[in-house]
C-alpha cells in the first residue's frame, strides 16, 4: 500500500521536500501525490504548468503524481477536500493520507471533524447567530466551535489546518480505510510573504520569483531550480477583458449557477465597473465577501466551473507522472481502482473536457494555440 499527499507544488520547494521525506521515514511506504492543475486554489493561474510541478515532485521522492480535477483543485477547502480525498479512496492502493499542519497531531482535528459532520443543534445555533452578526463562513464556524467545546481554537484560523480538518471530515464521511497522519509544518507560515531562509512558503517563494529575486532558489531543491526557466505563467489580471466578455454576454440568472456565486454576489459582479479583476474584488469585497472568496468565485466563471460540478464525485483517475521504478504502483492501481484510471487524453477527452478547456484558457494572455493538453503525454522519470 502507498501513502496519499495532497498537494500544489506552486513551486515545489524544501518545506515540501521535508515532508515527503519525513512521510517516507515514518511509514516505509511510496508516496502517490494528488495536484492542482493549471488553476489552483487560491483561484489563480498556477506559477508552473502542471507537468512541470509533475517533474518536480518525481525527483523529489513522489512515486506517481495525479491530478485534482479543476472544478475541485479551484474550490473552497471542504471542495478541495471531497475531490482529493474521494480520488484517493477511489485508487485502492492507499492506506495513509499524509499532511502537514501546524499541529502535529491527529486526534484534535478528529474531534472537531465528528462535531462538524454530525452538526449538533447547539453548535448550529451558535454558528447561525455567527452568520447573522455579517462574519466571514470560517470565522463564524470557528468562533461556534469555541463556544461549543468552550476550547480557543485560533490554530483552527491557519490555512494548513483547514484543509487538515476537511480532510478528515471527507475521510469521516466515506467510512474510509484510508487513516489520517501528520506532519508538524516547520518554521514558515503557510501565507507569509516574506522568505525566511530555506524553509519559505510558496507564497513567499512565488513573489520572489515573480520580482526577480534569486534569493527564493535557496528555499527550493537543487534539482528544481532549473524549472524556473519554465516560468511563463499568466497573472489573475491578465483574464480581465474575458470576464468583462463574459458578463455582458450572460443573464444574471446564469451567472448565479457558477460556483461561490452566493446570495445575490452576481448582482455585485456585473453591475460593478471594473479595468482590472483586482480592481472589481477591492471594490466590492466585504467582511462576508472575503478577497479569497471572491477571488474563486471569478475564476469560476471564466473556467466555467458550476455549483453542481463541485457536488457530483469524481468519475476518474488521471496520472500525471510516475517514476520508471516505480511503474508496479500503477499497474496495481489501474487493477484494483473504483473508477477509470485516464492516461491518455484524446481517448478520454469527454472525461478530460474541463481540464482541455481550463487549460486552453490558461494559455489565451500567453499567445498559446488551443489544444496543448493533447500535446502533453504523461511524465515518466
Amino acid at each position: 500500500m502507498a501513502v496519499g499527499i495532497i498537494a500544489e507544488y506552486n513551486p515545489f520547494h524544501k518545506g515540501h521536500k521535508y515532508h515527503i521525506d519525513s512521510t517516507i521515514r515514518a511509514t516505509g511506504d511510496d508516496i502517490v501525490a494528488i495536484i492542482s492543475g493549471n488553476f489552483v486554489q487560491r483561484g489563480e493561474p498556477a506559477l508552473l504548468k502542471k507537468h512541470t510541478r509533475t517533474k518536480m515532485a518525481l525527483l523529489n521522492g513522489v512515486s506517481m503524481v495525479l491530478e485534482l480535477p479543476v472544478e475541485y483543485a479551484t474550490g473552497s477547502a471542504d471542495v478541495f477536500a471531497f475531490g482529493a480525498v474521494n480520488i484517493l479512496n477511489d485508487c485502492y492502493i492507499i492506506d495513509k493520507l499524509s499532511f502537514g499542519s501546524e499541529k502535529g497531531e491527529t486526534a484534535i482535528f478528529e474531534n472537531i471533524a465528528q462535531i462538524l459532520n454530525d452538526e449538533p443543534s447547539l453548535f448550529k445555533s451558535y454558528l447561525k447567530e455567527n452568520l447573522s452578526l455579517g462574519m466571514s463562513y470560517p470565522l463564524a464556524r470557528n468562533s461556534a466551535l469555541e463556544s461549543y467545546t468552550g476550547k480557543k481554537l485560533d490554530f483552527m484560523n491557519k490555512p494548513n489546518n483547514i484543509l487538515a480538518l476537511e480532510y478528515i471530515r471527507q475521510l469521516q464521511k466515506l467510512n474510509s480505510h484510508i487513516k489520517p497522519f501528520t506532519v508538524e509544518r516547520i518554521v514558515s507560515d503557510y501565507n507569509s510573504n516574506n522568505l525566511t531562509g530555506e524553509i519559505s512558503s510558496a507564497s513567499a517563494i512565488r513573489k520572489a520569483i515573480l520580482n526577480n529575486d534569486n534569493s527564493a532558489l535557496n528555499s527550493m531543491p537543487n534539482n528544481c531550480r532549473e524549472f524556473l526557466s519554465e516560468v511563463n505563467s499568466p497573472l489573475i489580471d491578465d483574464f480581465s477583458q474575458i470576464l468583462a466578455y463574459i458578463l455582458r454576454t450572460q443573464s444574471l440568472d446564469n451567472i448565479s449557477e457558477y460556483a461561490d456565486i452566493t446570495e445575490g454576489l452576481e448582482n455585485r459582479i456585473a453591475n460593478t465597473n471594473f479595468n482590472t479583476i483586482t480592481e472589481l474584488i477591492e471594490s466590492i469585497k466585504t467582511k462576508r465577501y472575503t478577497y479569497s472568496k471572491l477571488q474563486k468565485a471569478i475564476l469560476h466563471i471564466l473556467i466555467n466551473i458550476k455549483k453542481i460540478d463541485q457536488t457530483k464525485k469524481p468519475k476518474y483517475i488521471r496520472v500525471l507522472g510516475f517514476r520508471k521504478d516505480k511503474k508496479h504502483i500503477l499497474s496495481e492501481m489501474v487493477s484494483k481502482a473504483k473508477i477509470p484510471v485516464v492516461i491518455g487524453v484524446k481517448e478520454n477527452e469527454n472525461l478530460l473536457k474541463k481540464e482541455i478547456l481550463s487549460t486552453d484558457i490558461y494559455n489565451i494572455p500567453l499567445g498559446i494555440a488551443k489544444g496543448e493538453e493533447y500535446k502533453n503525454g504523461i511524465v515518466v522519470i
